[in-house]
């Protein structure tokens, strides 16, 4: 299903709030589990961004210090509405969030000590890999539709290069995203130049 067209007219700063709220508040089973959200949110349910924006900001969080996914939350409310819809955003994802973390904070010891309890915290650490693998997939397959087959495989060699990089030998986000970006360049623009007419 291909998202929504972007929408054309900026958000009011209550929705950016209540719509990142709402991706803070189901944002249970960790990083995995709020990206799918965001996007879900952001691109496919309100249009504010397509595909190809919304993997901009997620690259460019990646290379600030902190929480990547916050950070990411402040730039798409930038994007959409200055600097107060940053604020409203990140006001979003973090108040209503944490004031549910605090209550659960309270009862995650009895949680951990109940069977019943145990076992559904075992069962969120695989569906959240699994979600992952999802966020991969959607946003891969985004990058390559439309494209031509060299296009599309140079980027998936860069995906799958950053996904060894910084699995296998544990190399910065930061240094993999720069590194990627400055390989695409040159990737890019001799594919360009040998497509150019003959």
């Amino acid at each position: 299903m291909e998202a929504p067209a972007t929408a054309t007219r900026a958000p009011g700063l209550a929705t950016l709030f209540l719509a990142f709220g709402k991706v803070g508040l189901l944002s249970f089973g960790g990083g995995s589990t709020t990206m799918v959200l965001m996007q879900q949110e952001v691109v496919d349910r309100r249009g504010w961004l397509d595909n190809r924006e919304f993997l901009l900001t997620m690259a460019l969080s990646q290379m600030w210090p902190g929480v990547h996914l916050i950070a990411q939350a402040v730039l798409i409310g930038h994007r959409l509405r200055g600097l107060v819809g940053g604020l409203a955003c990140l006001l979003g994802m973090m108040v209503p969030a944490t004031a549910v973390t605090i209550l659960f904070t309270a009862f995650f010891l009895v949680l951990r000590d109940n069977p019943l309890g145990a076992g559904m915290i075992a069962g969120v650490l695989p569906a959240t890999a699994g979600l992952a693998f999802a966020v991969a997939y959607r946003f891969g397959r985004a990058e390559v539709v439309g494209q031509s087959r060299a296009a599309g495989a140079m980027v998936i060699a860069l995906a799958l290069g950053s996904f060894v990089l910084m699995a296998f030998f544990h190399v910065s986000s930061v240094v993999a995203v720069l590194g990627a970006g400055a390989l695409a360049i040159v990737l890019f623009r001799r594919f360009g130049e040998a497509d150019g007419p003959h």
